[in-house]
């Protein structure tokens, strides 16, 4: 089947109107396969078409395909199914006799509290599959996180909440950084900078969308620059305040960071909310260094909207296509490049964590030899291999956590061809490229 690119309005629309695997009622798992039902993704091969050996493998995934986070949903599933279809092509699951995965995507519909009830359905549907990845926030996972354990289905996810492997959960994986790491990396950042250009920034202003992520990270955020402090950095917490995600005006948010003197701000929210609070304080002549969040600082969108106003603009994440752990793996190398080649825009965080949760996947379903549940989550907890997450090997820890993992900084650069991509700057342990100064930074250094 001809690839496509895969569109926020067309996979909602088209999911909608057939009623498929999302928050809404739908065929059950065997009329589904019958009709060939859409909320199992077919690119490359038909979706459940059986292998040589005879086997097919389906891994499942829950993300928000409609809704207010829609967009960063339909950057993961495209992530799911480039790992899929890579693995597939380069052979499938050798210890398996070369089996095929197959993807099976279910919505959320961006709600947290329809979140468990998904997870639910996902099983009860679909007794076969052998693990699930999921649900770009941390929101929405934690209220599925009981569904897994009761069930004994591997879970595997890169959302930074420690809530995830805090509580004793054994078939839960989070092989991504925690918000802490986000915020450590921001002040790491701006401890180099500093130290680099002689910028002597101190007052930082913190601001965040009310949701477990937006906490996640401000706790981090408040403890890591306490600690510099600490430690003589001289930074200060001048402005600390939250606002509603998919808030209409954050003029006061931006007026009380500019009446706070604040130098720098560390943001965390989405696209809509990180497009607005940017603008916002383009138009009140407001020009802090802005050290993102993540999230909706990182979309292709946001670059493609702001155009030549995005050069420069950094942020934290958990991961890019370009980091070092990637460009060092021969096996991987390459994603980066054929992943915008199908998809028609850059690898963003969201396309990279999927397919590491993808990799994963494949590599404990290669060492267990078998889909069986126990068997696969085992294979998990020992498992040692680098995928492309930062921070070299994934090794999970008691609680299901990959210890080795942290964030990194990103800076939106523009490529010889002219087009806006994030680039990996810090540290240079994983650095794709070199910083680039802006000119707002140049001027704060005179």
């Amino acid at each position: 089947m001809k690839c496509r690119k895969i569109t926020a309005i067309l996979l909602t629309a088209a999911f909608l109107c057939t009623s498929i695997l999302s928050g809404c009622g739908q065929t059950p798992a065997k009329e589904a396969e019958e009709q060939k039902n859409p909320g199992q993704q077919e690119t490359g091969e038909e979706a459940g078409e059986q292998t040589e050996s005879g086997s097919t493998i389906k891994i499942g995934c829950v993300f928000p395909i409609s809704g207010n986070n829609a967009d960063q949903g339909v950057f993961n599933v495209d992530g799911c199914q480039f790992a899929i279809d890579y693995i597939n092509e380069k052979g499938g699951i050798a210890s398996m006799g070369g089996a095929k995965l197959e993807l099976v995507v279910y919505d959320n519909q961006s709600d947290a509290d329809a979140s468990k009830a998904v997870a639910e359905r996902l099983i009860n549907e679909n007794p076969d599959i052998a693990a699930v990845t999921g649900a770009a926030s941390s929101s929405f996972v934690l209220p599925m996180l009981p569904v897994y354990e009761k069930s004994g289905m591997p879970f595997l996810t890169a959302q930074v909440s420690e809530a995830i492997t805090s509580q004793g959960y054994q078939y839960s994986f989070r092989f991504g950084s925690t918000g802490g790491s986000f915020s450590e990396y921001q002040v790491k950042f701006l401890e180099w900078l500093n130290s680099e250009y002689n910028l002597g920034i101190t007052k930082i202003g913190i601001v965040y969308e009310d949701t477990e992520w937006g906490l996640s990270n401000t706790s981090g955020a408040v403890t890591a620059i306490e600690n510099s402090a600490a430690e003589g950095s001289g930074f200060e917490i001048a402005y600390n305040e939250s606002f509603t995600a998919g808030s209409a005006d954050l003029t006061n948010i931006v007026v009380g960071l500019k009446n706070a003197g604040c130098e720098v701000v560390f943001p965390t929210c989405y696209t809509q909310d990180a497009k607005l609070l940017f603008n916002t304080m383009k138009s009140m002549n407001y020009s802090p260094l802005i050290i993102g969040g993540g999230g909706g600082f990182l979309y292709p969108s946001f670059g493609k909207e702001l155009g030549e106003l995005v050069d420069g603009v950094i942020s934290v994440t958990g991961h890019n296509y370009d980091i070092q752990t990637i460009m060092n793996n021969e096996e991987i190398a390459d994603i980066g490049a054929a992943f915008e080649e199908k998809y028609g825009y850059f690898m963003p965080e969201q396309g990279a964590s999927a397919f590491s949760a993808i990799y994963l996947i494949a590599q404990a379903l290669e060492k267990a030899g078998t889909s069986e549940h126990q068997a696969v989550a085992e294979a998990l907890r020992s498992l040692t291999c680098e995928a492309a997450t930062p921070g070299g090997a994934v090794s999970f820890d008691e609680t299901g956590a990959n210890n080795n993992a942290h964030a990194v900084i990103v800076q939106w650069q523009k490529g010889d061809d002219g087009v806006y991509r994030t680039r990996c700057v810090f540290p240079d342990t994983e650095a794709g490229t070199e910083f680039q100064m802006t000119d707002d930074l140049k001027a704060m250094m005179n």
